[in-house]
């Protein structure tokens, strides 16, 4: 078996496959090899660079053109071998070797075989490599680097980084504990980017959500607010607690402050909301990404 053919059963394909159906057989076979998404498998580097060869023999016309004359000449040779009799035969053969001592003798450059042909261009694309072997792998690797990309975003944001914040407020208490929108957003933002902090209309409730996980980490394991009146900071994702929310969408025109407070029952709803919208964002950028 010559190289040609043993590139074709590598991946899987007849030697009457086009470029797209040798490239499209490539890519599949690449996927269930590659080192990087196959790294405990120690023969994946084996593999991926077996294919990688078959691709770079196989797109090349001049070899494969060469490959189809090989396959022409050894089945017209066949045929014209079983038409001759011995006699012919042994007539075909001595002429043969006088023509090729008559070619030594005269010293003159011998003309390569077909199979010489497609052996010489096979080492061409050795020595020279294959521009398109290069971009299909540079493609490949790219696409498996966005994939690994993606996963990590889903996994940073797959929980709802949100603290429920208390603190002591008298029932004739008009300044809240002290707190209102602008001094709490100040304590908390020293932590991280926040996404939404909302006051509900009982007295001493607020809750914020952070952008990751770190920053709301942070402020539920050493933010206290003013001494006066320490903070109470409850992070919901510590529950593992899950939320059946509203599928009817809200786009808030500002963030409610203190003079803008709500009940119990709307502070909720306003928080299932929110966080709902912001989702749904993130999962719009995605598909961008992606398109």
């Amino acid at each position: 078996m010559d190289v040609y053919e043993k590139s074709l059963n590598i991946l899987s394909i007849p030697s009457t496959a086009t470029v797209e159906e040798v490239k499209k057989a490539y890519r599949k076979k690449a996927l269930l090899c590659h080192p990087d998404k196959h790294p405990d498998n120690p023969r994946a580097t084996e593999l991926f660079h077996e294919i990688s060869k078959a691709l770079e023999i196989l797109t090349d016309l001049s070899a494969r053109a060469a490959y189809e004359k090989l396959l022409i000449a050894r089945e017209q040779s066949k045929l014209r071998t079983k038409e001759l009799s011995v006699k012919r035969q042994k007539f075909k053969e001595d002429l043969e070797a006088r023509e090729e001592a008559y070619k030594n003798a005269s010293n003159k450059k011998t003309t390569l075989t077909e199979e010489e042909e497609l052996q010489a261009e096979i080492d061409r694309l050795q020595r020279e490599g294959s521009k398109l072997l290069e971009e299909e792998i540079t493609r490949m690797r790219e696409e498996i680097e966005k994939q690994n990309r993606l996963s990590q975003e889903q996994t940073d944001n797959s929980s709802n980084y949100r603290i429920k914040i208390k603190w002591k407020v008298s029932n004739n208490d008009v300044n809240n504990g002290g707190y209102d929108y602008d001094s709490l957003y100040r304590i908390l933002y020293k932590h991280g980017d926040i996404v939404a902090l909302v006051f509900s209309k009982k007295k001493g409730r607020a809750m914020v959500e952070y952008k990751n996980k770190k920053s709301a980490q942070s402020a539920v394991e050493i933010e206290f607010g003013f001494a006066n009146n320490p903070l109470i900071l409850e992070g919901l994702w510590l529950k593992e607690k899950s939320a059946n929310f509203s599928k009817e969408t809200y786009t808030p025109k500002y963030v409610p402050n203190v003079e803008n407070k709500m009940s119990d029952e709307d502070f909720e709803a306003y928080e299932a909301l929110v966080l709902n919208n912001l989702r749904k964002a993130e999962a719009e950028k995605k598909r961008n990404l992606k398109t």
